[in-house]
C-alpha cells in the first residue's frame, strides 16, 4: 500500500498511473514518501517539478514529477535539468513525465538520464533498470513536434540565410548551441523530412530543399510556441538580451495598439538566473508589474531585429490568441515572409 498520500495536484494525477505502471513492470507495489527539502534548487526547477520519494527494490528513489507537460523540451534540456537536480539535491533524481517522444527517450537513455514515462518506459540506470516500450520497425519516426533547437534552425533558414553552406558546428556557434545539440537537431530534422544531411570530410551540412514561406508551411505544424511561462515582473529598465515580444512586439510591426504593460522575452535559463539574483522581481499580478517577461525555450535574441522578436516565433507565441485583431495581424506577418 501507499504509505503516504501526496496531495499536490500533479502528484495526485500521477500517483495512480505511476503506481500501476511500476507494479505492472516490476511486480512490486511501490511505497511513496515525502521528498527532502528542495529550497537549494533554482526557482525555475521548483516551478517546473514537484518531488516525492518512492521505495523500489528496497531502495529510496527521488522523483521529480513534471507539473504541466510543456509543448516540447529537448533531450539536452531534460539532461541539463537532471544534472542541476542531482547537484542541488545531492543524489540521482528520476524525471517523471506524462509523455515523451520516442527520439527524446532514446537520447536520454544514451546520455544516462533517469526517467519514467508511465505506460511507456522506465530507465533507472542507478538501479540497473531499463524497461522500454517495444516499437514496430515499421512505426513512423517523424516527431510530433520539433525540439527547440530544431525549431530555431528552421526559423534561421527561413529568415536569415540558407544554411547549406554553413557547417553544422559553425551554425551551432551562431545559434548558441553545442555541437552535440546541433547533432541531435540534424537527426530530428532529417527524420521529419525537412532536410537532408550532407558530409564533406569532417564537416556536416544541412540541405533544406525548401526555403522561405514554402518551408514555413511545411514545418509550421511541427512547431510549438517558444513561450514556457510568462510571469509579471518589476525590473526598471530592460536588460541586455531581452527582446520585445508578445502583443507589444506585434504592435511595433502592425497597427495594433500597444499594451500599457509591455511584454519582453528572455531565454528560460537567463530569466531563471535573473530572478534568482534579484535582478528581476516577480509580481503577483499586472497591477504591480512594469513588464510581463516571457520565458522562451531558445534565446529570442538570436533572431531578433532592432530588439524585437522574430515574426515566426512571434506568430507561434500568439497563434492561439482568441483576439481577432491579433489573429489578423499575425497572418500578415506570415504573408510577409521571404519567398
Amino acid at each position: 500500500m501507499i504509505c503516504s498520500v501526496l496531495l499536490s495536484c500533479s502528484m495526485v494525477r500521477y500517483e495512480q498511473s505511476l503506481t500501476d505502471y511500476l507494479e505492472l513492470v516490476t511486480g512490486l507495489r511501490p511505497r511513496f514518501g515525502t521528498a527532502p527539502s528542495t529550497t537549494a534548487l533554482p526557482l525555475f526547477l521548483r516551478e517546473q517539478f514537484e518531488f516525492a520519494e518512492v521505495e523500489l527494490f528496497g531502495r529510496q528513489l527521488l522523483l521529480a514529477v513534471e507539473k504541466t507537460p510543456p509543448d516540447e523540451l529537448s533531450a539536452s534540456e531534460y539532461a541539463r535539468n537532471a544534472a542541476m537536480l542531482r547537484q542541488g539535491l545531492g543524489q540521482d533524481v528520476a524525471l517523471v513525465m506524462a509523455k515523451l517522444p520516442s527520439f527524446v527517450r532514446n537520447r536520454l537513455v544514451r546520455e544516462g538520464v533517469p526517467f519514467i514515462v508511465p505506460g511507456a518506459q522506465m530507465f533507472l540506470p542507478m538501479l540497473m533498470v531499463d524497461l522500454r516500450e517495444r516499437f514496430s520497425k515499421a512505426a513512423s519516426r517523424i516527431p510530433d513536434k520539433l525540439s527547440p533547437v530544431s525549431q530555431l534552425v528552421v526559423i534561421y533558414q527561413i529568415l536569415r540565410e540558407p544554411v547549406a553552406h554553413v557547417p553544422l558546428a559553425q551554425l551551432g556557434e551562431r545559434l548558441g548551441y553545442s555541437a552535440q545539440a546541433l547533432s541531435f537537431a540534424q537527426e530530428e530534422l532529417k527524420e521529419a523530412k525537412l532536410c537532408d544531411v550532407r558530409r564533406e570530410g569532417r564537416m556536416v551540412f544541412l540541405d533544406f530543399g525548401l526555403r522561405g514561406k514554402t518551408l514555413w508551411e511545411r514545418a509550421e505544424p511541427l512547431m510549438a510556441s517558444p513561450v514556457r511561462r510568462a510571469p509579471w515582473v518589476r525590473w526598471g529598465q530592460p536588460r541586455a538580451r531581452a527582446v520585445v515580444s508578445g502583443t507589444t512586439a506585434l504592435s511595433r510591426l502592425s497597427m495594433l495598439a500597444e499594451d500599457a504593460v509591455p511584454t519582453y522575452a528572455m531565454r528560460d535559463r537567463d530569466l531563471g538566473a535573473a530572478l534568482e539574483k534579484g535582478q528581476l522581481l516577480g509580481c503577483s499580478g499586472r497591477e504591480e508589474a512594469d513588464a510581463r517577461m516571457e520565458s522562451w525555450k531558445y534565446d529570442p535574441w538570436v533572431l531578433a531585429e532592432n530588439g524585437v522578436a522574430d515574426p515566426c516565433s512571434l506568430y507561434l507565441s500568439l497563434r492561439r490568441s482568441g483576439d481577432e485583431r491579433v489573429q489578423k495581424e499575425i497572418q500578415f506577418l506570415i504573408e510577409r515572409l521571404p519567398q
